[in-house]
């Protein structure tokens, strides 16, 4: 009999999702040691919100009356985000789990939920469209991740499912719920994940990214994202 591989320990929250927490080979990265502490204190609070993010969509898809297929794949697709996070985690410097950083990334997720299903994919698209920022941010030319072949794939294919994202909860939010409430719900979602981003200041400098200048443009909710 074949023994199962070990699972990964999870970043925040358990996996809705079966097996697909396995360890993955880790990856073989030529980052500095600066560089790779940086990342390695990143990599969980993006973890966090995939985890979140999975369990979410699973109980939306769920509750009628919305898109059952559109949410089921996205938490699916969020499931697939975190096996690759803990795949890149596995392979840079083991850091403190308890961190302020960490348990400030629970407790905004946990938070999200506030109001119901629609409320939900509101500050979901609103956070989800930072995320993109954020990626953007730590995969642009010149900066460490993209020079690393392996890490720029894993993680322009998070950016990239994560902008379809968006478009799916904003599209199903303004269905059910007045512009104006989410643009509130939403702004006040960016400016609490920018008070997260600030606390991983170093980790931003460490790869290239301005903490500064990536902390104040999570904090702006473009007026576009909620038009009709």
């Amino acid at each position: 009999m074949t023994d199962c591989p070990p699972a990964a320990p999870a970043f925040c929250f358990r996996s809705t999702g079966g097996s697909v927490n396995a360890v993955a080979a880790p990856l073989e990265l030529r980052l500095s040691g600066q560089t790779a502490e940086g990342l390695a204190v990143l990599v969980p609070l993006l973890g966090c919100g995939e985890e979140a993010a999975a369990s979410a969509f699973d109980g939306m898809a769920a509750a009628p009356p919305l898109a059952h297929a559109a949410l089921a794949t996205i938490a699916a697709e969020e499931r697939v985000h975190d096996v690759l996070l803990k795949q890149v985690a596995a392979s840079l410097p083991s850091i403190d789990r308890t961190s302020a950083a960490l348990h400030a990334s629970k407790r905004f997720h946990i938070s999200l939920g506030r109001g119901g299903a629609g409320l939900h994919l509101g500050r979901i698209a609103a956070i989800d469209a930072a995320l993109c920022l954020v990626i953007a941010r730590l995969i642009r030319p010149g900066t460490p991740i993209a020079a690393e072949r392996q890490l720029h794939r894993i993680f322009a294919r998070i950016h990239r499912d994560e902008a379809r994202h968006v478009r799916v909860s904003r599209t199903l939010a303004i269905a059910g719920l007045p512009v104006a409430r989410l643009r509130n719900v939403g702004a006040a979602a960016r400016e609490a994940m920018a008070d997260i981003i600030a606390l991983a200041g170093e980790s931003f400098d460490a790869l290239s990214v301005d903490p500064d200048a990536v902390r104040r443009d999570v904090a702006r909710l473009l007026d576009g994202l909620f038009t009709a």
